[in-house]
C-alpha cells in the first residue's frame, strides 16, 4: 500500500486522469534530480500501481492510497506531457523454480527480524504481517 498526498499541480491532473481512465500510474525511484541533488535522472524499473482509495480537498490536493500491481521498465521517457510520462514494459514475475519455497521462507526471515527491530526501537507496528503461500506473491 502507498499512502499519498499530492499537492503539485502536475500531479494532481495526474491523478486527476488516472481517475478518469484506468486508475493506474507508474512509480519509478529518482536517482539523481532536484529533489535529491541536482540533474535529473530516474531508475529504469518501477511499480506499475493501481489507485485504491481517493479524496480531493477543496483547495484541489488529492490523498490517495495506491497499492502496487506489477514491475514496470521505462522504455522512453515522453518530454511532451504535463507530468513524468513514459513508454513502459510491464515486468511479468519469472516462475520461482523449485527453490521458491526456500526463497519465501528466506522473505518471511527477513521481514521477521526487521519487524522485530522496529519493535525493539519503539516502534508501533503489527509484526503479524501474513505472507501469501505463492513465493512470487509473497
Amino acid at each position: 500500500m502507498l499512502p499519498l498526498h499530492v499537492f503539485e499541480d502536475r500531479y494532481r491532473a495526474l491523478v486527476e486522469h488516472c481517475l478518469d481512465h484506468d486508475g493506474e500510474f507508474g512509480v519509478v525511484l529518482i536517482e539523481r534530480g532536484s529533489e535529491v541533488g541536482g540533474g535529473d535522472r530516474r531508475f529504469a524499473v518501477g511499480t506499475l500501481a493501481r489507485i485504491v482509495e481517493a479524496g480531493r480537498f477543496p483547495d484541489g490536493r488529492f490523498a490517495i492510497v495506491a497499492t502496487g500491481v506489477h514491475r514496470l521498465r521505462v522504455e522512453a521517457w515522453r518530454e511532451d506531457t504535463l507530468y513524468p510520462s513514459a513508454v513502459v514494459e510491464v515486468l511479468r514475475e519469472p516462475d520461482p523454480g523449485p527453490g521458491g519455497a526456500a526463497a519465501r521462507e528466506r522473505v518471511v526471515d527477513a521481514l521477521g527480524r526487521v519487524l522485530m527491530t522496529a519493535v525493539t526501537a519503539g516502534m508501533d507496528v503489527d509484526i503479524t504481517f501474513p505472507l501469501p503461500d505463492d513465493p512470487v506473491a509473497a
